[in-house]
């Protein structure tokens, strides 16, 4: 079986498999450290270059670079058949695989906790999120054309610079490679549990900032106007909009203000995260939250913010259940539970399901405590879950019909 070849050759190539990771891992590419991070692209463009991809290097100013690989099918063509989405009835179908470069970690991370393994446990900035699954996604594509397998779909490897920092500058393209293709998997790890993804909550966020009047607090506090209170206020009334059922969340992240404790706060501000499972759910929230900070409790307190739309959920569209019927028989043929989860935290991938191509995230490896300082990646899921993400892509272009959006 197609699986059980993968695996072997993963097997044999294990431990340049962890060299490479321990070379990534140990280069500081948190969002904000732009040089790692164009470090990190300028590896993994030579990498797929070495195996035949057409790379392209896109380079941003004020963030890391992305890197974009390219290339095309192997095998037979079809016979005529046509893909519903691209129309070209000469290619065995699209896919697009989305990895990201860079971490959640600040510069000196990676000296102050190198890459380490002990036992089963290998630890380190961004192991698995996401450096083990950029490792994993370069060799489940290493392994297909070293084994010669026809058939092999149309891949392009989209790695953002800035997929912690919302991706900012990469969106558009990653809209345009996701229309592209036939289906979309994001090579982000399982959950800690070995669960692959299958929906993901959308995000937005507020930066509200309220403007009031300073006072002596024991002299006059009468005539203050406490921007602090405004704040504390309209948490109240935010708080009350969390609807842990549907699946709607309202966060506070982060407050501050005042600036001594005996004046009456002239200014404070915080960060409000929002969370929603459908596009409806989430127009409803953003609109309850834009009233409650619209509405003045304290006169004489001026509110202001700014709203950011972080990304759409993830939902599963036409072609969804045939990519999840290929990872649940390349699970069943490597001996993997398969397991699915829905969660709140955001990738990519939430972009191209957007705008209808089936997708599927979480086919890395598995680790847990992701973006802390515990952050690890179980070993022994390495060859196991890259030999199924490379199965499935295996899988897609042997397809008789390629279900598009």
């Amino acid at each position: 079986m197609l699986s059980n070849d993968i695996k072997s050759y993963l097997d044999t190539y294990y431990e340049e498999m962890l060299k490479l990771l321990e070379r990534l891992v140990n280069i500081d590419s948190g969002s904000a450290c732009k040089e790692g991070i164009d470090r990190v692209a300028t590896i993994m463009a030579r990498e797929y270059e070495k195996e035949g991809f057409e790379v392209e290097i896109l380079e941003h100013g004020n963030c890391g670079n992305a890197v974009i690989a390219r290339k095309s099918g192997t095998g037979p063509e079809y016979d005529g058949s046509q893909s519903p989405k691209t129309g070209n009835s000469r290619n065995h179908g699209k896919v697009l695989m989305i990895c990201h470069l860079d971490t959640a970690f600040p510069e000196g991370a990676a000296k102050a906790n190198p890459f380490t393994i002990k036992g089963n446990i290998a630890t380190g900035p961004g192991v698995v999120d996401m450096k083990a699954c950029l490792v994993g996604c370069l060799y489940a594509l290493k392994a297909l054309y070293a084994l010669g397998v026809d058939h092999v779909p149309e891949v392009t490897v989209l790695m953002s610079g800035d997929e912690e920092a919302g991706s900012h500058a990469v969106q558009e393209r990653i809209i345009e490679e996701g229309r592209k293709a036939d289906w979309c998997i994001v090579t982000e790890g399982a959950r800690e549990n070995g669960a692959i993804v299958i929906e993901r909550k959308g995000n937005s966020y507020f930066h509200v900032r309220a403007s009031g009047r300073a006072a002596h607090a024991g002299i006059e506090p009468e005539k203050g106007r406490n921007a602090i209170e405004e704040l504390a206020l309209k948490i109240v009334k935010l708080r009350a909009l969390n609807d842990f059922d549907r699946g709607s969340t309202v966060t506070i992240g982060t407050i501050n203000g005042g600036e001594n404790r005996i004046v009456v706060a002239e200014s404070a501000e915080m960060d409000i995260d929002l969370r929603y499972r459908t596009k409806e759910d989430g127009e409803m929230l953003i609109r309850q939250v834009r009233d409650i900070l619209e509405q003045v409790e304290i006169h004489g307190v001026r509110t202001e913010y700014t709203f950011t739309r972080n990304r759409p959920p993830l939902v599963q569209v036409e072609g969804s259940a045939q990519l999840q019927r290929l990872a649940e028989e390349a699970s069943q043929e490597l001996g993997i539970p398969y397991l699915t989860a829905v969660t709140g935290g955001v990738s990519d991938g939430n972009f191209v399901a957007d705008i209808g191509t089936p997708t599927i995230d979480g086919l890395g490896p598995v680790g847990g405590m992701m973006c802390s300082p515990e952050e690890y990646l179980c070993l022994d899921s390495m060859t196991e879950r890259i030999a199924r993400m490379g199965t499935v892509v295996g899988m897609l272009g042997c397809l008789e019909d390629v279900v598009g959006a």
